[in-house]
């Protein structure tokens, strides 16, 4: 998602935008989604991650006013902590992006629906994918889930981006096209590349950060 950009989507339809963040938001009132953070040392890092999350996000290129590129983070934070409290960490990142001025209040749902909802999304159903129709290979999980994975997110989270600007026009659609969405999609080898090497990393040395590498499928047979 561009951070600028979330302002002029929210001029479209204000409303259905705020009703739809809002919906994103109904698994989290499960107690259920939280339970994760009451393990030892869980919200720490939970916590650093979001920090480390906001990062990527500031580290952005303006391409014209309205619209920026920068990387995600949504891949990673959805395989450490699952889809719901990825969720919540971007929903995070995106009130930190508002109050410090990357964002706007205005362009708050929208910036969560496409940079945070949609490429959750993506990054789950990839992992669900994987661990169906793939073998329980280590290999799959850093390559499909986190390689894969964190490339078709970032590029459905763009098409998602210019599509909706399609839509409301708040920046001139032309400019969607012709500048933010090649550059978008070429950022996507991008994510792919950094979610890659740190979920490499995390399954190589720190395994237990990673919820959603499951050590039963994947290490089983090795430690056998």
């Amino acid at each position: 998602m561009t951070t600028h950009s979330a302002a002029a989507l929210a001029a479209g339809d204000g409303l259905l935008l705020w009703l739809a963040w809002a919906a994103s938001l109904l698994p989290l009132c499960r107690r259920a989604a939280w339970a994760p953070l009451r393990e030892a040392g869980r919200f720490n890092l939970w916590c650093a991650a979001i920090a480390v999350t906001f990062t990527l996000w500031c580290i952005r290129y303006t391409l014209q006013p309205g619209l920026s590129l920068h990387l995600l983070g949504a891949t990673v934070l959805t395989l450490m902590f699952g889809p719901w409290l990825a969720l919540a960490a971007l929903n995070l990142v995106a009130v930190a992006a508002a109050v410090t001025g990357i964002s706007t209040a205005a362009g708050y749902p929208a910036l969560v629906l496409l940079a945070g909802v949609v490429p959750v999304a993506v990054s789950a159903g990839i992992l669900r994918a994987a661990e169906r129709w793939l073998p329980p290979n280590l290999f799959v999980f850093i390559f499909v889930a986190g390689f894969f994975g964190g490339a078709l997110a970032k590029a459905v989270q763009a098409l998602a981006t210019a599509a909706l600007f399609a839509l409301y026009g708040g920046v001139a659609t032309t400019g969607v096209l012709d500048y933010y969405l090649p550059y978008a999609l070429l950022l996507a080898w991008g994510e792919a590349f950094m979610t890659g090497m740190i979920v490499a990393l995390m399954v190589a040395w720190y395994p237990q950060w990673i919820s959603l590498f499951d050590d039963r499928r994947y290490l089983a047979r090795r430690r056998n």
